[in-house]
């Protein structure tokens, strides 16, 4: 856990019991949907999943994951800004959906901006960069070097043009002063299976997909994308200890509701989001899932929101990056 959510942690106690006494102690009065804008199985499927078992624990009322996937999450997000904003409709966000997409696709069907109020991240992770055991090289100093000695002869795999590790590497690419090129697959998953074949050079893999071929041996890590070593990988060096200081690219995953739902609902989430945070159990099964904890004040969240949206809009313009 970093230095930001220790001293966010904090805020859990404060502001909470404001609310109205009504509403507090008769919220949530019927089963609450938590919308995952993203097929079932995956990580932000499971994150949600043990969320809300957490919450309706606590609550004594059925916190109902659906999964409602498609154009990179915003089916599911469209549904969520445009349900009643009562608290019992909300959205497991992540950066692609409340961060990136806005950037990314000319035609979006929600406005995070404006149409969500931001709760709390759940989870957050890096990005490995990870090789084939094939390629040369044991460290970032040495990628770069042998990526600058073959100008566009490594590449590099994604989840696809815009998903999951595009963007780290891209803005890898232009830090480094290198050209990789870039292979989009239909998923993180075919792109590792090709990488352990050695049919792609390497990958910014989110770590908590790469870590069983790492502790295998089919893949090298090189280093962690993170501003601090991972508690998951914590003696591997991040990308700027080793060679590009000032490099940093994380993934995240929130809750949102509509806007406009009653800062009484929104408190109440967030204390029991505060609760999930500093509990063991959840914390042991995070990580070991490679992810590491996470929790913010509801301003805190709209603020990180807000600044990875303009941090990753440069690298996307810069990179002529574009989807839909």
């Amino acid at each position: 856990m970093n230095r930001r959510q220790f001293l966010l942690s904090g805020s859990i106690a404060a502001g909470t019991f404001a609310f109205p006494t009504v509403f507090a102690s008769n919220y949530p009065t019927r089963p609450v949907s938590l919308i995952v804008p993203f097929p079932a199985g995956g990580g932000t499927d499971t994150l949600a999943r043990r969320l809300a078992r957490f919450a309706a624990e606590k609550w004594g009322v059925p916190v109902v994951v659906e999964n409602r996937p498609g154009a990179g999450g915003g089916i599911g997000a469209a549904q969520v800004a445009s349900a009643k904003p009562d608290g019992h409709t909300l959205l497991m966000t992540t950066a692609g959906v409340s961060s990136i997409n806005p950037e990314l696709y000319s035609k979006l069907s929600y406005d995070p901006a404006t149409q969500f109020s931001p709760i709390s991240r759940v989870a957050s992770t890096v990005f490995v960069v990870v090789v084939n055991p094939s390629l040369q090289v044991k460290s970032i100093k040495e990628l770069v070097a042998l990526a600058k000695s073959k100008p566009g002869a490594l590449t590099f795999g994604t989840a696809g043009n815009g998903a999951a590790g595009h963007l780290p590497a891209e803005l890898f690419k232009k830090m480094a002063e290198v050209e990789i090129q870039h292979i989009p697959y239909r998923g993180t998953s075919p792109a590792l299976v090709d990488l352990q074949g050695g049919q792609i050079s390497m990958m910014f893999a989110i770590l908590g997909a790469a870590l069983p071929a790492i502790k295998s041996g089919a893949l090298r890590a090189l280093a962690t994308t993170g501003q601090q070593r991972s508690v998951v990988l914590p003696d591997l060096p991040t990308v700027a200890e080793d060679a590009l200081p000032g490099y940093s690219a994380d993934e995240w995953w929130g809750v949102a509701a509509p806007a406009g739902t009653p800062p009484a609902a929104i408190d109440r989430w967030n204390l029991a989001m505060g609760e999930f945070f500093k509990d063991a159990e959840s914390n042991a099964w995070l990580v070991g899932s490679g992810f590491e904890p996470a929790y913010d004040s509801p301003s805190a969240f709209s603020d990180l929101i807000a600044n990875d949206r303009k941090k990753w809009s440069k690298v996307i313009h810069d990179a002529g990056v574009v989807v839909g």
